[in-house]
């Protein structure tokens, strides 16, 4: 009767991917660590490799090293490489406020102050993203963290003329690493806003590439790197940036920016400069004294204040928790069953489509209605979700909230599970995706029934486990011929 769009069939993903709560928890905070780590590494990796490569040549090196793990691993899970229809000006804000401009700063800064200077500098970001916060994700800034920015400000300037003295291209150095932490933290923000429901490979793979070629390109056509640019120091260190730092830092943060709430998600900024200190005084010579420990400490302690603080003052439910839309069996509950219906009248005589989690329905557009000639079954007769519904039912996947069922409508035609629903629901014998379909009978006045199939692995077929209402049997609509 009706067919859902897909990219290409293929097997379900495992509905344990994500594993038990506790299993979710530790893998979280191994990912959180590994990112510390990882990227309080970085700044003694950049130091080596533009000590003997210049800075646009190396930022762009990194990115083309990492390019391809990224390509690969896009192609291997099956993520698509291009952003969506529409996204174009997001794909662009990427490769410019992301990958191409403040790397280059990163490196560029670093020529004049110290990697763990360079590393308290960025880490400024965590303070920044709470201010783009607000007019973005309309957060709200309390007294206690305005007054923390300026103590962390104070402190880091003061901490500057310390360690750096006040020569003018170590001003240069300072305001290029400042000037880089403010375009990241309002990319960070804008990710959060506007690629939360991309994969992670999809929202960093070409954006990365690009800016990796861009760097790459104008760095040998401006700075014009001789051989003695490329000594074992610089390239090991340039292929530690792009596979560690790159390919697995940024998968492993986006992947918790996608999945923890960005306040506690940017204290990675408050604890990674502590990494990076002490590889800067071990490996670097950089000097620290008891006084820039003192402001250093100062700095971060500020840093955590605002991040703490915005955790403590986000205002409590307004309302209380919410019923789950499906029950202990993964029935949608009658309160989910509703919204459905109330959906599937409202579009009547077209099929109604979207799904249920156990936060609520997702009522979604049948993307036929707005594609005539497209598809070779009308949206009277036949279904299709669109790109962007598409991506937030395969990402639920991944997360804490899976998509259990999705629901269509039959409109005059009885709540049957038709040979056309079980085509694009079931793939070399195994479910496309891990849920139950709903399927719901309706007439233009009333919905007057639904039922809900699951798969029967022993028939290799969706199977009625469930009926709500009493819904028609199988019958012909007046604008459908009998096959």
């Amino acid at each position: 009767m009706s067919a859902p769009e897909i990219e290409a069939p293929r097997p379900a993903a495992a509905a344990s991917t994500s594993g038990p709560p506790r299993q979710r928890k530790a893998l979280v905070a191994v990912s959180f660590a590994a990112v510390v780590l990882i990227w309080g590494s970085t700044w003694i990796a950049i130091k080596l490799a533009i000590t003997d490569m210049p800075p646009l040549t190396a930022s762009g090196l990194r990115f083309v090293v990492a390019g391809p793990a990224f390509i690969a691993a896009c192609l291997a899970l099956r993520k698509p490489l291009r952003y969506p229809s529409g996204m174009g000006w997001f794909f662009a804000f990427m490769v410019g406020c992301y990958f191409t401009v403040p790397f280059f700063l990163f490196n560029y800064g670093e020529l004049y102050v110290s990697s763990g200077l360079a590393s308290i500098c960025v880490s400024s970001v965590s303070i920044l993203m709470i201010v783009f916060s607000v007019p973005i994700l309309r957060t709200r800034i309390t007294t206690t963290q305005a007054a923390a920015v300026l103590v962390a400000f104070a402190a880091l300037g003061t901490l500057i003329v310390h360690s750096q003295g006040v020569a003018v291209t170590n001003v240069i150095g300072v305001a290029a690493l400042l000037g880089a932490a403010v375009i990241h933290a309002l990319a960070y923000i804008m990710i959060k806003k506007h690629g939360g429901r991309m994969p992670a490979l999809t929202l960093n793979t070409l954006p990365m590439a690009v800016g990796g070629v861009l760097l790459t390109g104008l760095g040998l056509l401006v700075e014009r790197p001789g051989a003695d640019a490329f000594t074992a120091r610089s390239v090991g260190a340039t292929i530690y940036l792009g596979v560690v730092a790159s390919a697995i830092g940024f998968a492993v943060y986006f992947w918790l920016l996608q999945r923890m709430d960005t306040v506690i998600v940017s204290f990675a900024f408050v604890l990674f400069p502590i990494i990076a200190q002490f590889l800067a005084v071990v490996i670097e010579g950089a000097s620290f004294g008891w006084v820039d420990l003192l402001l250093t400490l100062v700095i971060l302690g500020a840093f955590g204040v605002t991040q703490w603080n915005q955790r403590k003052v986000l205002p409590p439910p307004a309302t209380p928790a919410p019923v789950p839309a499906v029950d202990d069996d993964g029935r949608p509950t009658e309160a989910a069953l509703a919204e459905v219906y109330r959906h599937v009248l409202a579009r009547y005589p077209a099929e109604a489509c979207g799904f249920i989690r156990a936060s609520g329905v997702k009522d979604c557009v049948n993307v036929i209605e707005d594609r005539p000639g497209v598809y070779d079954r009308e949206s009277r007769t036949g279904y299709a979700f669109g790109v962007d519904d598409l991506r937030e039912l395969e990402d639920s996947f991944d997360g804490d909230d899976p998509v259990r069922v999705i629901y269509h409508s039959h409109p005059d035609a009885g709540a049957y599970f038709s040979d056309e629903d079980h085509r694009f629901a079931v793939y070399e014998g195994t479910p496309v995706y891990p849920v139950r379909h709903l399927v719901v009978d309706t007439s233009r006045e009333e919905v007057l029934g639904s039922r809900l199939f699951d798969f029967d692995a022993g028939l290799g077929r969706y199977t009625a486990i469930a009926t709500f209402g009493a819904p028609r049997e199988k019958t012909v609509p007046p604008h459908v011929t009998q096959e």
